[in-house]
């Protein structure tokens, strides 16, 4: 097993572990350390509910954008177009960036109540 195979078959574990916290963030109603950090206090939070509302399409989103890009790569469909199998490998850098920015902003506006 290459490098390579067992990055995408850990990209894809992030995947089904972020859509695994996003639906149970959304049931349950409590945020996920993963999502904030151990250090934040969590009592403290502003208006989780709104992060919640917020950040859950987002994160099943990022879930399932990794774990179906890690698929496609680990199984190999791209094999004979490289330009694709490159391609992929970027959106998915490029989703994880964004998802980071709005994260952030997510915890600013609805944790921390700095707008």
């Amino acid at each position: 097993m290459s490098l390579g195979m067992i990055i995408r078959i850990l990209i894809m574990a992030c995947g089904v572990y972020m859509m695994y916290w996003a639906v149970q963030m959304n049931i349950s109603q409590k945020i996920p350390a993963m999502l904030v950090g151990k250090g934040f206090p969590l009592s403290r939070a502003k208006d989780p509910k709104g992060f919640i509302r917020f950040t859950f399409p987002f994160t099943l989103g990022t879930g399932i954008i990794l774990f179906a890009g890690g698929a496609l790569d680990a199984i190999g469909v791209f094999a004979l177009y490289p330009l694709l199998d490159t391609a992929v490998s970027l959106l998915i850098v490029v989703v994880i960036i964004i998802y980071g920015v709005i994260l952030m902003k997510a915890q600013k506006k609805y944790l921390v109540g700095i707008e």
